[in-house]
């Protein structure tokens, strides 16, 4: 059994990425995280020799197009607090499987704070190119990403799993957005435990992989 480490970023739901700990894996360290969480992800991998690294709905670097969807968030946060933040966030982090439910909206809600997602925004609006890391790293990657997600697009991950020196994967599934380890959570985790296992790869239902 083999030891996994989760790095869930700033904006995850309250629970976190706590449903992947747990899961069984090859020996070694086993990497899991989400968004921003990336980037600590990466070095802690170049530092201390991960085996696996999942990297879900990675942001690794700011281009225009992610300057722009910052700014707008900003705006709804400067202007209307954690609530503006949260209404111009439905739009930008859900897929149409999960943007019209109330409980999983407000689950994702309840796990933002003013000085959490502050935090958040000045780290991303920071953000040099950190797709370096993958370079320092010669474990196996794989990355989840929602074929529907507005905030961070496939070509985000697809970048990612190109920059991996070792072996990566990319799967991204129909019908999530940036959220997908919450909005796809039972296809992640499937994705994800056969991953930390070292097992072969088949296209889920829905999801396409690339």
């Amino acid at each position: 059994m083999g030891e996994v480490r989760v790095f869930p970023g700033l904006l995850s739901p309250p629970a976190g990425l706590d449903f992947l700990k747990a899961l069984p894996s090859e020996e070694g360290l086993h990497l899991v995280a989400f968004g921003e969480g990336a980037l600590k992800a990466l070095q802690v991998a170049y530092r201390e020799g991960a085996r696996s690294l999942v990297l879900l709905s990675p942001v690794l670097r700011k281009d225009a197009l992610l300057a722009a969807r910052l700014e707008a968030l900003r705006f709804g946060l400067e202007r209307g607090g954690v609530e503006g933040f949260a209404r111009i966030g439905r739009a930008l982090f859900f897929g149409p499987r999960t943007v019209g439910s109330e409980e999983i909206f407000q689950a994702w809600r309840e796990g933002l704070s003013q000085e959490g997602v502050w935090a958040w925004l000045r780290l991303l609006e920071g953000l040099s190119d950190e797709r370096r890391w993958l370079r320092g790293t010669e474990a196996r990657v794989l990355v989840v990403q929602g074929a529907w997600d507005a905030f961070t697009p496939p070509l985000y991950g697809k970048e990612a799993a190109d920059f991996a020196k070792g072996e990566a994967l990319r799967f991204a599934l129909e019908g999530a957005g940036h959220l997908v380890p919450w909005e796809a959570m039972e296809e992640v985790r499937e994705l994800v435990a056969d991953f930390l296992l070292g097992e072969g790869f088949r296209p889920l239902p829905g999801g396409l992989a690339l």
